[in-house]
């Protein structure tokens, strides 16, 4: 019966919305077979057992999380007649508006599909696509943060055009306060034969700038993009054999769609090409969203108002404190991770002229390991298993990181986003087309935001890394999508 009233809740938003919603629910639900509904006293009577309206949609334990949070839900049902909450939920997209009471400004839209788990909008509102879904995501369900850009807590929208030309650069924010934040990105890094030419141009059309001012807000992943359970490389429990590579960057994956949960695997060795695709194929049947790979101006206004917030002062220039990164060594909850093994060298080994190297992991484990960089001695070395189990101690010290499952911790929580100051480093839809070695052909490089577990925290959630090509997929780069409402 729950599933019969989702599909009659749907009809409802995408057609005649003369009747309230539960009015109408009831009314269908009493046209099944089997089913009789009380229009009067709000329940339905099925096999001799009477449930109520909000026994059956799950709205019952969803209202009671609203009032706790001093959060008001508008609907169809109770909306002002005439009034622009009520203009808006007659879109086809819009299921409810959520206004925080003390402060009216404050609200999040609810899109059709979707329901309500925990938060505020000034403080993080989180949805799942699944009904019943809680804050720890029991129920499996993809999970979204709301980003308010309006009211009196919101952070203005980082979309910009450059001097009337049409052609998106960077955000303001990053460009006036952070520009020192990058690597590889306005300049040739070291090493090539192009080094220290200057790199202009980057830009990204990504975002949806009507969306977010006619909504006031937009979505963003409450976790990393993480590995969907159909697929032959998924892995979510310990001694599950970690898979890195092909299978994750193959022509097969354009056909998937990642998943947004807690404790997955976080979904790296994925192109920005593929990351891209395979976040519009999450939600390309839905009437009321949009998903997408995250644009330059969806995490630079994340990360604004993450940093608006007084309990994150200076998370821009140091996310130490926040990230999974080698120098942050509060993670010690029992997690799920990925021990990554590295090859550093030491004095011998600079005179041999040997290079540094990483040896990819093979298992996934559980444990209260911390966060930070661990040396590998001789006595500890049992406890981990490597694609290449050698040691050569005269030139190489040896150093194990940790690559968390999506959401593992919350230590990584800030205002209910995971793993957003550090983990994986994530591509983003931000592009320029550069000839980085001379002889080359002109290539496509796109922009990765944040920091890996392989970094300092001094990278922080403003870092941006321009040094990659679309078509390139390595070990400590993943992705996050975003959600606009349509």
């Amino acid at each position: 019966m729950q599933t019969e009233a989702l599909g009659i809740i749907t009809e409802y938003y995408l057609g005649d919305k003369s009747m309230s919603e539960d009015e109408y629910i009831l009314t269908e639900l009493g046209k099944k077979s089997g089913i009789t509904a009380n229009i009067a006293k709000g329940t339905v009577t099925y096999k001799n057992k009477e449930y109520t309206l909000s026994e059956i949609t799950g709205g019952t334990e969803e209202k009671q999380t609203l009032e706790k949070n001093n959060l008001e839900e508008i609907t169809l049902a109770n909306a002002e007649k005439g009034s622009a909450e009520e203009a808006l939920l007659k879109e086809q997209s819009v299921k409810a508006i959520i206004v925080e009471k003390e402060d009216k400004t404050n609200r999040a839209v609810i899109p059709i599909g979707f329901y309500y788990v925990a938060g505020t909008p000034s403080t993080g509102l989180v949805i799942s696509d699944k009904m019943g879904d809680d804050d720890s995501n029991s129920k499996k369900g993809n999970q979204f943060v709301w980003i308010l850009c309006s009211g009196t807590n919101g952070i203005t929208y980082e979309k910009t055009d450059d001097n009337g030309t049409g052609n998106h650069g960077l955000a303001s924010y990053w460009r006036n306060g952070y520009s020192s934040k990058q690597w590889f990105y306005t300049a040739v890094a070291p090493g090539y034969t192009n080094a220290g030419q200057a790199i202009t141009g980057w830009s990204d059309n990504g975002g949806n700038y009507a969306s977010v001012t006619k909504y006031g807000g937009f979505y963003i992943g409450r976790y990393e993009a993480g590995v969907p359970r159909d697929a032959n490389f998924y892995v979510d429990s310990e001694g599950a054999t970690y898979y890195g590579g092909e299978e994750k960057d193959s022509d097969a994956v354009l056909s998937m769609s990642p998943i947004v949960q807690k404790n997955t695997q976080s979904w790296n060795y994925i192109s920005q090409e593929k990351a891209k695709k395979v976040s519009e194929n999450m939600y390309k049947a839905s009437t009321s969203v949009t998903s997408s790979l995250v644009d330059s101006y969806a995490w630079d206004t994340t990360a604004m108002w993450i940093e608006s917030d007084s309990r994150y002062s200076g998370i821009g220039m140091d996310s130490t404190r926040y990230g999974n990164y080698i120098f942050n060594n509060n993670i010690t909850a029992n997690t799920l991770y990925a021990i990554h093994r590295y090859a550093k060298i030491n004095q011998t080994g600079k005179e041999n002229n040997k290079t540094n190297y990483w040896t990819y992991a093979t298992k996934y484990k559980k444990g209260s390991i911390t966060s930070g960089q661990i040396l590998l001695s001789a006595s500890i070395r049992a406890q981990y298993e490597f694609a290449l189990n050698t040691y050569d101690d005269t030139n190489y010290d040896y150093y194990a990181y940790k690559e968390l499952a999506t959401g593992a911790t919350d230590v990584t929580k800030v205002k209910n986003i995971y793993d957003i100051c550090g983990n994986l480093s994530e591509w983003t839809t931000e592009t320029v087309e550069y000839t980085v070695k001379e002889g080359d052909t002109e290539t496509t490089l796109a922009v990765r935001c944040g920091g890996g577990f392989n970094n300092g925290g001094v990278d922080s959630i403003f870092h941006r890394n321009g040094a990659y090509y679309t078509t390139n997929n390595v070990f400590h780069s993943g992705f996050r999508p975003v959600l606009y409402i349509k």
